[in-house]
């Protein structure tokens, strides 16, 4: 998998003019609990794919059982018969990848680098406009030193899972065949153990655990396509709860990692889970760049910027979209 720096040299991470300054203070950015993102289809939207992919090797599987154990026949017609049972079963392997992950997913969102220079250098319009009257801000990050800094954050907590890539957007299948192709295969191979007839028919354990990343990387790099103009790349991270595993630890002789802390923030009075990424004291943000968006005080913006950053190596510009929310 090719590393999202060798894609794009910058990240653009949008927010609003006090979380700008909320990152600055703390050199933290916040991964949110994906059931809480604006696409209720994150995640979740891949699951058809993953379906479609195993229901040929289930049905298969299932054809072979019935030539070995031709008394299953009548039972799996009493069932609905065959495509039906199948279809069931599939969609059950399917459910319970996804339930055996939980809710523990939480997600950091950037906008890959504008191709177009006016775009790089003003920010995304649509970006701006979600912002409404309280105006945004775009922080530009070098993303070399991004990776390095979550590979940081990785190695000092406990997560199953951390990563940094790029989406595929649902009406693009040829990345989608060209990314993710070895994913898809490690996942069918398993698949077709937990439909293999001998399997089946001997209740042999399988031991999925090669096809979580892949898994992972599929479901987390998939949205639909009414968002590709955000050209979005993100941060994955799936912390681990310790007390969920700290037997076996222990039993294995482990140390485990610092536990991530979740944390809540109030919106529209929703409580939203979220958690603190590069909170360490000695860690900093690679920023290049501050972009203030389009707002009447923008310039105003710009100079209590420059009074708190003194010193400062970030360049900091206005937008000149000169959109005004209505």
């Amino acid at each position: 998998m090719q590393k999202t720096s060798e894609i794009y040299k910058h990240l653009y991470h949008y927010t609003t003019w006090q979380g700008l300054k909320g990152i600055l203070q703390t050199q933290s950015l916040w991964a949110t609990n994906y059931k809480f993102l604006n696409d209720y289809t994150e995640i979740i939207l891949f699951r058809n794919k993953l379906v479609n992919l195993v229901y040929p090797i289930a049905f298969e599987g299932y054809k072979q059982l019935i030539m070995h154990k031709p008394s299953l026949k009548h039972q799996i017609q009493k069932q609905g018969g065959l495509e039906h049972v199948v279809r069931h079963d599939d969609e059950v392997l399917i459910d319970s990848m996804y339930n055996a992950l939980g809710d523990e997913i939480y997600i950091l969102s950037f906008c890959g680098e504008p191709e177009k220079q006016s775009v790089a250098h003003n920010g995304l319009l649509s970006q701006w406009r979600g912002y409404g009257a309280g105006g945004g801000t775009a922080l530009i990050f070098d993303t070399k030193k991004l990776e390095e800094i979550l590979d940081k954050e990785a190695m000092s907590y406990e997560y199953s899972v951390v990563l940094l890539a790029d989406l595929i957007y649902s009406d693009d299948e040829q990345k989608l065949k060209e990314e993710l192709s070895e994913d898809l295969k490690i996942l069918a191979e398993i698949a077709k153990q937990f439909f293999d007839h001998e399997t089946v028919s001997k209740r042999q354990y399988i031991d999925s655990s090669k096809g979580y990343l892949p898994f992972v990387r599929c479901i987390s790099r998939y949205k639909h396509f009414g968002f590709s103009e955000e050209n979005e790349v993100r941060v994955v991270a799936l912390p681990t709860l310790n007390d969920q595993i700290i037997k076996f630890a222990e039993a294995d002789g482990i140390a485990l990692k610092p536990e991530k802390a979740r944390k809540f923030r109030s919106n529209k009075g929703q409580h939203i889970p979220y958690i603190e990424l590069f909170d360490s004291a000695d860690t900093k943000l690679p920023i290049e760049k501050i972009i203030i968006g389009p707002h009447k005080n923008k310039e105003a913006r710009k100079a209590e910027l420059l009074g708190l950053l003194p010193e400062t190596d970030i360049e900091i510009v206005c937008s000149e979209i000169p959109y005004a929310d209505r």
